[in-house]
């Protein structure tokens, strides 16, 4: 099982990449918000799956699965997808 720890590490990782493409990055709890100045914002949690041995995922709103933690890059895309709609 994960550690809140980890959940923590997770989103801080995603969050600095984020930031370094030059979105803007909040980070409270469990949650990521990113915006790209235009006044949209994407979220991203990080919840563990049950249906995969509670293995940590990055989410959307309402538990949606965008990917596993450890494909960040994958988070990142769905992220940029978020703000273009």
């Amino acid at each position: 099982m994960t550690t809140d720890g980890e959940r923590r590490d997770a989103l801080n990782a995603l969050a600095a990449v984020l930031r370094g493409q030059g979105y803007r990055v909040t980070v409270a709890g469990w949650h990521l918000s990113a915006g790209d100045g235009s006044g949209r914002v994407a979220e991203v949690w990080v919840q563990r799956r049950a249906d995969d041995n509670g293995r940590l995922w990055f989410t959307r709103s309402g538990g949606a699965p965008i990917c596993e933690v450890g494909q960040a890059m994958d988070a990142v895309v769905d992220v940029k997808g978020q703000l273009a709609e």
